[in-house]
């Protein structure tokens, strides 16, 4: 077995009803946190602390480093027929709606808990 053929995929958060536990009908493409694109945002990040020289952390600003962090694992989306984001029925992938789905604490909440299991991205 060659070890560097082992990478990991992407994987498909089924996101649920909070209260029920049922599918919404929407499944959200994620890539791993170690991903390229997600690793860039992280040093983005990073190096914007770096250069203000104040260590001036917030929870807020904890808050929207992890929202930039979850944005940059999404790279794909499937809706419902009928399922909407605000009055966007099927809204395209972009930097804005990803913004606002991931506003909605309980989605982002479960997408972050998917990325957290880093066994999911890879297959057998």
């Amino acid at each position: 077995m060659d070890i560097l053929s082992i990478q990991p995929g992407t994987l498909s958060v089924d996101i649920k009803h909070p209260a029920t536990g049922e599918p919404i009908g929407l499944s959200v493409q994620c890539v791993s946190l170690e991903d390229d694109r997600v690793k860039l945002v992280e040093r983005q990040i990073k190096n914007k602390a770096f250069r203000s020289g104040r260590s001036t952390v917030t929870a807020e600003k904890i808050e929207d480093n992890t929202i930039e962090i979850l944005a940059a694992a999404i790279v794909g989306w499937t809706w419902a027929e009928g399922l909407a984001l605000g009055e966007l029925k099927n809204p395209p992938l972009n930097k804005p709606n990803v913004g606002k789905l991931l506003s909605v604490t309980w989605i982002a909440k479960q997408i972050d808990t998917a990325l957290g299991d880093e066994a999911a991205f890879f297959t057998t």
